[in-house]
This record gives structure tokens, sequence and C-alpha cells, in this order.
């Protein structure tokens, strides 16, 4: 392995879709649940958090590798969006926080259509 998170090659074609699915939910800013099980995938391939919130950074940005670092350190962030309904979301933000909660007992593959859905 190497000695810099960066030099970490993905191993497999899954991970990297994984990661597509991590960038376009935090583009969409999608709720921290829905961006969590993503995260939790990428931790069970043996990912970094360093490496992950590089990657976040130079793909998404400095405000969506900050999100990041929070959900994987568990710390907040304040003023992040999608961070549930304390931040003032919209009634149908709420809802659609809410449905996606409901969807999180399909599995990764129920997971990945809610990031690239509306």
């Amino acid at each position: 392995m190497a000695d810099k998170p960066e030099m970490t090659e993905i191993k497999t074609m899954w991970s990297e879709s994984l990661l597509e699915s991590l960038y376009v939910a935090l583009k969409k800013t999608k709720e921290d649940t829905v961006v969590k099980d993503v995260l939790t995938e990428l931790k069970e391939k043996e990912y970094d958090n360093d490496y992950i919130i590089n990657k976040v950074k130079r793909k998404v940005g400095p405000t969506a590798a900050q999100r990041v670092e929070a959900l994987l350190t568990g710390r907040t962030v304040t003023g992040s969006s999608g961070s549930g309904a304390q931040s003032g979301m919209s009634k149908a933000d709420i809802a659609r926080a809410n449905a996606a909660k409901k969807k999180a007992d399909e599995g990764i593959m129920g997971k990945i259509k809610g990031i690239f859905g509306k």
C-alpha cells in the first residue's frame, strides 16, 4: 500500500461507481443519510478517510469535503445543506428526506437509484 492516500488505486469498477455516487449525492445536496450510506460502503472496501476527503475535494469542492469529513468523524457542520429538519428545510425537502429514509432498507442498488434520481 502506498504511503500517501492520494496514491491508493481504485481496485474495482464497483468502487469507482461508489465514488461517483458519492460525488453526485454531494452535488445534489442529498440528505446526510444517503451520503452516509455510500461512505459506509466505501469504508467497508477499506478506503481511508483522508483518501475519500481528498477525492471529494478535487471532484466536488472544499465545502463538500468538509461535509464528508464531518460525516466520517461524527462532527456537525454548521450550515451544512442536507443536514436534516433542524437546518430549516422546506416541507417538501423534509418530505423527500423522510421518503429517502424509507428507501434505506432497499440495499445499495436502491440507494444508488435514490442518489441519481431527482
